[in-house]
């Protein structure tokens, strides 16, 4: 609304609002990228992305929740106030696109569709008995994102006004559940991650912060209700209240008291008086914190007007709010705590002259094409200390981040392999393998290299019945110290003369009871960067039931004491990545989902296989460990 009641679109103060909004959004997503790309050595694309936008999402719902309270507590953050649904949108858009390459890069390309990949896909081990910290976490990102959308989808007034302004207000209400399910997605997730204290430390800071604002304000407000709560017990005969005296409300301002429950404004016009209820229709507004502008009382949040003698708005608008009778004596204010059916005019009180003391105070309208000086200083002000912490947080947040793995995936450039393709208990490719003096190495002969399809789904439908066959194919190579693994072009394999005899030879090294992770290869290979741990569970499990060969990773150095505990050798690097089978060396999927990406104990074999290790697990020995 405005002055002369056009309906506002596009105007100055909004373009401002938005241009900084953009600009301090564009500002933190660049440092946040260019802290993780100078810190780590080679971070994946869809990470930076992934970390980013969802950082960026969770910085900018704090800021959201903190505008409301701070602007109850002090009328200076009230220009953050008029366009905060500008400000939640944009929000929703960065959760959003976290959310839809969470969902690309974890959930899709698989078995399952992506959204039961999210919802079912991280069933660990224990079910609902596990330990908290390993119950599914996306799911309540889930809920969040979807609360949000709702939010983001019903914020112009067209939804307010059909929706009716409870309904309105109670679906928004909801961004404090969306706040408790993102807290949960980020304690659950990355934080089981992540183990750099600074992350706790500032999403502890940020929930005592926003609980302390709202408590703060709240305190503030009950304040006001305990102040005026013994009035009533003062009424007359006639059941007029006296509430105070007119030289106790500002001029072209509201006193505000409670009254049979209801926060009733209290203006002065000079020497007219005015009571109206103080929760605008707009939005539940506090009208006791607006002023008279123009002959109207103008809420401080949005700029909704309202005749002070009967509650209405000017035509062509048809908001109204409930009037009280007001009588005076001398300069004593007397107000009738029974509420008149909303827009009643009622008789103008009038109170002896009062000194006309102009207010200091500059009063913000969103909707001016201008802010006076004072009021746009401050804004400024604000909104330079709230862009400045933001991306203290997220330059903070970027570089406490752990370091990524040395492993490689060369994206967009396959190249042709000749090899033989050995398909018991996943599929791999023979490719022969000579010492840098040009003679063959007797014990491995052939490197090892494990073959995968696109996406999450394994090279049987490639090479499934090519088991012996020498092939020549496209690939292109994923790779992490010595472990490669080749994701096969579809329709690239080609088979070619018949091979000798390439069985590896085959080493056992005992048995031994080992602690580590079971991780799809593609992903911990170099796919995905983390390709391990709680936040790529539900990625892992997708991996393995598509046909991924999983790997057991075992935890650094135990795998060396253990053996040396046995009475066997020293296992030499390259040990760490065992090929996880079962313990007659038949493959294993389904039996193993609800261990994967989890801290196991188990015993089997260590076997190796050429120039590459093998893990005959006994299932039934399966443990969690912490």
């Amino acid at each position: 609304m405005s002055v002369a009641y056009r309906a506002v679109q596009w105007n100055r103060q909004k373009r401002l609002y938005d241009l900084v909004i953009v600009a301090g959004c564009l500002l933190y997503l660049g440092v946040f990228i260019a802290v993780t790309a100078g810190a780590s050595p080679a971070p994946t694309a869809e990470t930076l992305i992934l970390r980013a936008f969802g950082s960026l999402a969770l910085v900018l719902l704090h800021v959201v929740l903190s505008i409301g309270p701070l602007a109850r507590l002090d009328r200076r953050f009230a220009p953050l106030l008029y366009n905060r649904r500008h400000l939640g949108v944009t929000m929703f858009l960065a959760g959003l696109i976290h959310g839809v390459f969470a969902l690309l890069q974890f959930h899709s390309f698989g078995t399952l569709h992506p959204l039961a990949s999210a919802l079912a896909g991280e069933t660990p081990a224990g079910g609902l008995g596990a330990p908290l910290a390993q119950l599914p976490f996306q799911p309540f990102g889930l809920l969040a994102l979807t609360i949000l959308f709702l939010m983001a989808a019903t914020s112009h007034d067209f939804w307010l006004a059909n929706l009716t302004a409870p309904v309105w207000k109670a679906l928004h209400m909801l961004v404090y559940v969306a706040y408790a399910a993102v807290l949960l997605h980020v304690v659950l997730g990355i934080l089981q991650v992540e183990q750099h204290p600074l992350y706790v430390a500032l999403l502890t800071a940020g929930a005592v912060w926003v609980v302390g604002l709202h408590l703060l304000a709240g305190w503030r407000e009950r304040a006001i209700d305990r102040r005026t709560a013994a009035l009533e017990e003062q009424a007359g005969d006639d059941g007029f209240v006296e509430v105070c005296t007119a030289g106790d409300i500002p001029e072209r301002r509201a006193l505000t008291v409670t009254l049979a429950g209801d926060r009733v404004a209290i203006f002065r016009d000079g020497d007219a008086i005015y009571a109206l209820s103080s929760v605008c229709k707009h939005q539940n507004g506090p009208l006791g914190e607006g002023k008279i502008v123009d002959g109207c009382v103008v809420c401080p949040w949005h700029g909704y007007q309202y005749l002070p003698q009967s509650g209405t708005s000017p035509p062509p608008f048809h908001e109204t709010v409930p009037t009280f009778r007001v009588r005076t004596t001398g300069q004593r204010v007397f107000v009738h705590p029974t509420p008149l059916p909303p827009g009643t005019e009622t008789p103008t009180a009038r109170v002896d002259a009062l000194p006309d003391h102009a207010d200091p105070e500059t009063f913000y309208i969103g909707w001016e094409p201008r802010a006076a000086a004072p009021s746009a200083r401050r804004a400024r002000q604000a909104t330079v200390a709230l862009m400045v912490l933001a991306l203290a947080v997220g330059g903070s947040l970027a570089a406490a981040q752990g370091a990524f793995a040395p492993s490689f995936f060369d994206f967009g450039a396959p190249r042709v392999y000749e090899g033989i393709v050995q398909l018991d208990p996943h599929p791999r490719l023979l490719v022969p393998r000579d010492t840098p003096g040009g003679v063959a190495d007797a014990a491995a002969p052939y490197s090892s290299w494990l073959l995968s399809g696109a996406f999450k789904h394994g090279a049987e439908a490639d090479v499934g019945d090519l088991d012996g066959r020498r092939v020549r194919l496209e690939g292109t190579p994923v790779y992490r110290g010595r472990r490669t693994l080749l994701e096969v072009v579809a329709g690239s394999v080609e088979e070619l003369e018949p091979a000798g005899d390439a069985a590896p030879v085959l080493r056992s090294h005992g048995r031994h009871t080992l602690r580590g992770e079971i991780v799809d290869s593609k992903c911990h290979l170099g796919v995905m960067k983390p390709g391990e741990g709680k936040a790529h569970r539900a990625c892992a499990t997708l991996c393995i039931r598509g046909g991924i060969p999983p790997l057991l990773v075992v935890a650094d150095g135990v795998l060396a004491d253990r053996a040396l505990a046995d009475g066997a050798e020293r296992l030499p690097p390259g040990a760490e990545h065992l090929l996880f089978v079962g313990a007659e060396g038949e493959a294993v999927g389904l039996q193993i989902m609800p261990w994967v990406a989890e801290p196991i104990e188990v015993t089997g074999e260590v076997i190796r296989v050429g120039d590459s290790w093998v893990f005959e697990a006994d299932l039934t020995t399966l443990r969690r460990v912490s």
